[in-house]
C-alpha cells in the first residue's frame, strides 16, 4: 500500500486523500506519454485506494452485494508525464446525493509547484451505487455515506467550449468484445471507451496519412448507457462537431452494441507536432 494522507476537519474525517502513484510501463505510446485511457486507469486506482482507505475494500462491496458504477467521466489534460515520474494524486467526493449519486475528484499532479497553476491532470466521475445482481440503482446505507463524506474544494473541471463545425465525413468501425477484457463486475472497464473513441480517430488519422502516434489528448467526456458484455459486437461512429481554437478538433462518438447505444463520448483532440490543422481536415 503506498503512502497515503487523510485530511481531518474539527477532528471529523474527510473524504480527501493523497497518494503518490507511478503510470505502468504500457501506458507509454511511442511518443513517451501516456494514453488518455490509461490516465483514467490511473483515476480508477486512487478512487479504489481512497474506498480501500475509507473501510470500503472491493471484497467489502461484494459482501454487501453493491457496486459503484461511473455514470459519467469528464477528463481535462494540462500536462504530460514521464515514465517513472512520481504523480502527487488527489481526491474527494464533492456531492452525494440521496445515497445513491455521488460526485468524486481525482487530481492528479506533478512537481507540487505548479498545483496552483493547474498543472498536471483534473478528473471527475459521477458515480451511481448500484445493487451488485441488476446492476439498477440502490440507495447506500447510512454507514457507506458517512464514509464518503462530500466536502467542496472549489469549482469542478468542465470541458473546452468548441465552435460548431460538423464535418461531411463519418467513420465507423466494429470489433468484438473480448472475453479477456472483462473487468470485476463482468463488463467492460469504462477506460476501455477511451480507448476504443482513440482507436476510432487514429485510424481515421492512418487512412488519411498521419501518423497516430502524434494523436494528444486535450479533453473528453463520457457518458455511459450501458454494460459492453464479452462477445458483443460494438461499432463505434465518429465524426466532427466542432473545433477548438485553431488546431484542436471536438469529435463526437456513438458506441453501440446490438442493444442499443452502451455510451456517447465527445472528445477534444490535436497533434502533437505541428498546428493541428490536418487533423481537423481529414474529417471534410
Amino acid at each position: 500500500m503506498p503512502r497515503t494522507r487523510r485530511c481531518y476537519r474539527n477532528g471529523v474525517k474527510s473524504s480527501f486523500f493523497e497518494f503518490p502513484l507511478t503510470l505502468p510501463r504500457n501506458a507509454f505510446t511511442a511518443r513517451e506519454v501516456p494514453r488518455a485511457g490509461d490516465l483514467w486507469r490511473l483515476c480508477q486506482d486512487v478512487a479504489t485506494l481512497a474506498s480501500i482507505n475509507s473501510g470500503w475494500p472491493p471484497s467489502r462491496f461484494r459482501e454487501e452485494r453493491v457496486a459503484f458504477i461511473v455514470y459519467r467521466m469528464t477528463v481535462t489534460h494540462h500536462a504530460s508525464t514521464s515514465y517513472g515520474d512520481i504523480l502527487e494524486t488527489k481526491t474527494w467526493v464533492s456531492r452525494l446525493r440521496r445515497r445513491t449519486l455521488s460526485t468524486r475528484e481525482v487530481r492528479i499532479e506533478r512537481a507540487g509547484a505548479l498545483v496552483e497553476w493547474a498543472e498536471g491532470y483534473k478528473r471527475r466521475f459521477g458515480l451511481v451505487h448500484v445493487d451488485f445482481e441488476t446492476m439498477k440503482p440502490k440507495q447506500g446505507t447510512h454507514e457507506s455515506a458517512a464514509a464518503f463524506p462530500a466536502i467542496d474544494r472549489g469549482p469542478s473541471v468542465t470541458m473546452p467550449k468548441h465552435e460548431p463545425a460538423p464535418g461531411n465525413e463519418e467513420h465507423r468501425f466494429s470489433f468484438e468484445m473480448w472475453q479477456t477484457w472483462a473487468d470485476p463486475l463482468a463488463h467492460a472497464n469504462h477506460p476501455a471507451y477511451v480507448d476504443w473513441c482513440d482507436e476510432a480517430t487514429s485510424r481515421r488519422m492512418h487512412a488519411e496519412g498521419l501518423d497516430p502516434v502524434l494523436l494528444r489528448p486535450i479533453a473528453e467526456t463520457v457518458t455511459f448507457r450501458s454494460a459492453v458484455l464479452p462477445g458483443e459486437e460494438v461499432m463505434v461512429t465518429t465524426r466532427r462537431i466542432g473545433i477548438v481554437g485553431t488546431s484542436a478538433v471536438a469529435l463526437q462518438h456513438e458506441l453501440r452494441t446490438e442493444r442499443g447505444v452502451a455510451a456517447e463520448a465527445l472528445t477534444v483532440r490535436g497533434l502533437a507536432e505541428g498546428s493541428g490543422e490536418a487533423l481537423v481536415s481529414i474529417w471534410d
